[in-house]
């Protein structure tokens, strides 16, 4: 019996002990706190930055100032080692670390291993990694798309293409133009894979005419630049003012809705829709020959309608030259005709959409097109270009008023046969008229 008491103590102890030694922390010094993040890129003058960055994996934990020891391991491209150096008290950037080696190949693999001392635990951490060298990416400018000739004021658009010529690393990059050190326009950030491409898009004016040599340029690389002997492009576009209209006169009406209807004991018409017209007449007093005419009307809301309409040559008849030509896509005509005292150009556009019947005949009848549907105000832009490359035009605006009118009454001038009228509509319509000056 004592012998059997003997023993249960002693199993009772024995657990006691192994729960005590398992309550007391572990030393956290012995399990890594950071992630070793690793990258070796090699310039075009032959040095290598191999980046080290220590990674805290709690907010808790501060980031080393110190990386007491690097061990570096140089392997060549067929696996067998090269050399061993090690490096001691190396100042650590919360950034990243960068140490500079002068006798590196690309594709070598490096490997590491870093002490770091923890200042928490007091406890002396080691991080091991692997990276291979590669080459820095080279962001070339590759081209520009971009029109020879603009207009004063006028926005046009202006493509770069980018390409990254080394093919191991992507990049991340602003690109710029500018006039002189004028920066007319940034697309920030715009990522180019290894071994690829990418465009950045710009919209530009420029504000007095000339000719204008703008300059694309490439920087901000991430992660560095290969080489930035490639990062710049030169391009040249001749700004060129309008030449003024003499005079102008100009219409526009947005009929929103509209309804008509009248019926007598024969017979009935029904008619409902909408329509809007624009008009303008203009002169000037040059011999334009014109050969294009590009219209662009806005609303209030910014929506836009654009017309580009070629002229042909019809007649020249008793001191008069004729021209005309349409656009149908917008609904748009326009005709000119010219004598000795000037040019003459008048542009239209007519669009509805009708829904009509009739109860006798049952005919039923649909046009429809897209409205610029202004309420408020319609801006105008007019470009005329002459055969000789000379161009014409300006804008101006026209202030809407809205108009509301309803009826319903019977005709009496037939007794026995009378007819009655009824429907309604809402429009918006406005004039503008006056001479427009040269930019």
């Amino acid at each position: 019996m004592k012998r059997i008491l003997s023993v249960l103590m002693m199993l009772f102890l024995l657990l006691f002990f192994v729960g005590t030694v398992s309550a007391v922390p572990a030393n956290e010094g012995t399990t890594n706190s950071y992630d070793l993040s690793l990258q070796a890129l090699k310039g075009k003058d032959s040095v290598t930055d191999l980046y080290v960055k220590i990674i805290p994996k709690s907010n808790e934990i501060a980031p080393p100032g110190i990386l007491k020891k690097i061990q570096l391991k140089s392997y060549g491209l067929e696996g067998k080692l090269i050399y061993t150096k090690n490096l001691f008290n190396v100042s650590a950037s919360t950034e990243r670390t960068d140490i500079k080696l002068n006798d590196v190949e690309r594709y070598q693999s490096l490997e590491t291993r870093i002490h770091v001392l923890n200042d928490q635990t007091a406890a002396e951490e080691v991080l091991s990694g692997k990276t291979n060298v590669l080459l820095r990416p080279d962001l070339v400018v590759d081209e520009v798309q971009a029109t020879d000739k603009v207009r004063v004021n006028e926005p046009f658009s202006v493509t770069v293409n980018i390409k990254e010529l080394n093919g191991d690393v992507s990049a991340k990059a602003n690109v710029q133009i500018l006039d002189g050190s004028n920066v007319l326009g940034t697309a920030e950030r715009l990522v180019v894979n290894a071994g690829g491409q990418a465009q950045a898009a710009f919209m530009l004016t420029l504000s007095k005419a000339g000719t204008y040599a703008l300059k694309v340029n490439i920087t901000g690389v991430e992660p560095g630049d290969y080489a930035d002997s490639n990062n710049v492009m030169t391009f040249t576009i001749e700004a060129v003012e309008n030449n003024k209209i003499g005079e102008y006169r100009s219409h526009y009406e947005y009929t929103s809705d509209y309804e008509i209807n009248w019926k007598n004991q024969y017979n009935e018409s029904h008619q409902k829709g909408s329509s809007e017209t624009f008009g303008v007449y203009t002169f000037t007093p040059d011999q334009i020959n014109p050969e294009e005419v590009k219209l662009t009307l806005t609303s209030e809301t910014g929506k836009q309608k654009t017309a580009n309409v070629t002229l042909s040559y019809e007649d020249t008849k008793d001191g008069y030259t004729y021209w005309s030509g349409s656009d149908p896509s917008t609904s748009t005509s326009v005709r000119a005709y010219q004598n000795s005292e000037g040019t003459n150009l008048e542009v239209n556009q007519n669009i509805d959409h009708i829904t009509s019947w009739d109860t006798g005949s049952g005919d039923y009848n649909k046009i429809s097109d897209e409205y610029l549907g202004a309420k408020q105000t319609v801006s105008v832009h007019l470009d005329i270009l002459s055969a000789n490359g000379t161009y014409y035009g300006d804008s101006y605006s026209i202030a809407l008023k809205p108009f509301h009118n309803t009826w319903d009454y019977v005709d009496p001038r037939e007794p026995g046969h009378e007819t009655r009228n009824w429907g309604q509509y809402n429009s918006y319509s406005g004039l503008s008229e006056g001479a427009v000056p040269a930019r």
